[in-house]
């Protein structure tokens, strides 16, 4: 009886379609420490704050037109976005005028950590309302919010990517931030999976494809493709282009698709 119910499972595994059959692949879930912004992104926020001493958080929100700030010791506002004024050296700053005056907002570049939670930021951010000063650390969104697009290979490991006879589809990610998830295809099987990403580093994985038989050439950038998404990788975007980079050197570099 054993036999013959190992002889059926051998059966039904066989009759598997290998064009349809996903598999997960040898991206594992390292422990990047990646902030998680999906909340904010949702809601449309291009900035977030917060600091201690006492505890305050601030959210601005140009597709609302609102800026929140609110600290434990009873100070709080909900007002019109001000208009972003932006310096050459990279900082940043909003003013306002409120009842008690004006409440101005500096976004100073600089690696800052939050002493509580332990996580880091970009910015540190000074904020001035009711006479007193907020210190903390912030994030400006608006490269993230960038990579929420469909993306499409040109260059891997420095050598240049176009389509052939036997590549007339190249590699491609659709990356949904509001979702964590990633979808698109090796230029030969379909992939999709997990991925998150802050405000410089990117995670992909765990990730499933198809396995459909490639022909050699298409196989190999395949195999070269899935093996550098399975590292722990940092970003840019920028004019159209989104460039993944380990250990600072880029190493695949994308086009957007109109």
């Amino acid at each position: 009886m054993r036999i013959f119910l190992f002889g059926l499972l051998l059966l039904a595994t066989g009759c598997r379609r290998p064009s349809t059959q996903f598999a997960a692949m040898m991206t594992p879930t390292n422990q990047l420490q990646i902030a998680d912004y999906t909340n904010n992104l949702k809601a449309g926020d291009d900035v977030v704050a917060v600091g201690n001493d006492p505890s305050w958080s601030l959210t601005i929100n140009p597709s609302k037109g609102t800026m929140r700030f609110k600290a434990m010791n009873g100070d709080s506002l909900n007002t019109t976005a001000p208009e972003r004024q932006n310096d050459s050296d990279g900082t940043f700053r909003y003013s306002a005028p409120v009842e008690s005056g004006h409440i101005n907002i500096l976004f100073r570049p600089d690696s800052c950590v939050n002493k509580l939670s332990g996580q880091r930021y970009d910015y540190r951010v000074e904020v001035d309302y009711k006479g007193k000063n907020y210190v903390g650390c912030g994030v400006s969104l608006r490269q993230l919010a960038l990579l929420q697009d469909i993306w499409v290979l040109t260059s891997l490991q420095d050598q240049p990517i176009t389509a052939n006879r036997n590549n007339n589809e190249l590699p491609r990610l659709e990356i949904s931030l509001t979702e964590n998830r990633v979808t698109g295809t090796t230029g030969c099987n379909r992939l999709s999976g997990q991925m998150k990403a802050d405000t410089r580093q990117i995670l992909f994985g765990p990730l499933a494809t198809t396995r459909m038989a490639c022909p050699a050439e298409v196989g190999a950038l395949e195999s070269r493709f899935i093996s550098e998404l399975n590292t722990a990788l940092t970003y840019q975007v920028a004019e159209g282009r989104l460039t993944l980079l380990r250990s600072g050197k880029p190493i695949m570099t994308f086009r957007k698709v109109d």
